[in-house]
């Protein structure tokens, strides 16, 4: 399955549509940030209940014309090892911060992985650094992440 929805996900979901992510458990473990793009908002970035990363695969890219003021999609191009770092470095946030706080372009990349255990998801990840894990069968589970740029301040993330 392609990631395309993406771009319309703040649009889709709505306060009636909760996932297991939005009920996210913050943790002792868990830290608040604030990155200059938040302006004066802080998120709360918490370790991952997922399991780890067997396999990456990447499916696609979104493809854009660029247009004045607008990000070049053509140029965030990561592979399944840059895919493998992002997901190493992220921390999960809440549904509520991953909509509504970060900063969301039209650029993505998308494709599926295995985690350990042999559970199948499908992964979306944005040149802004926020992402998303969605976990095949059985009940409906969606992880949202975000990576600050002190940890993926790397290429191709902006």
């Amino acid at each position: 399955m392609n990631f395309k929805w993406l771009t319309f996900l703040p649009f889709i979901l709505t306060s009636g549509n909760i996932s297991l992510a939005q009920q996210m458990i913050i943790h002792d473990s868990c830290v608040k940030v604030l990155e200059e793009d938040f302006a004066d908002d802080r998120i709360t970035l918490c370790p991952s209940s997922l399991p780890p990363i067997e396999t990456i695969q990447v499916e696609g890219y979104s493809e854009s014309e660029k247009e004045a003021g607008e990000p070049d999609c053509n140029t965030f191009h990561p592979d399944a090892a840059t895919v493998r770092r992002y997901f190493s470095k992220a921390w999960q946030i809440s549904g509520q911060d991953w909509m509504h706080t970060l900063t969301m372009v039209p650029c993505s990349a998308y494709g599926s992985m295995t985690l350990q255990g042999g559970r199948k998801a499908e992964w979306g990840i944005r040149p802004s650094r926020a992402g998303l894990i969605r976990l095949d069968g059985g009940a409906y589970q969606e992880y949202f992440f975000f990576c600050s740029k002190a940890d993926c301040g790397f290429s191709p993330f902006w």
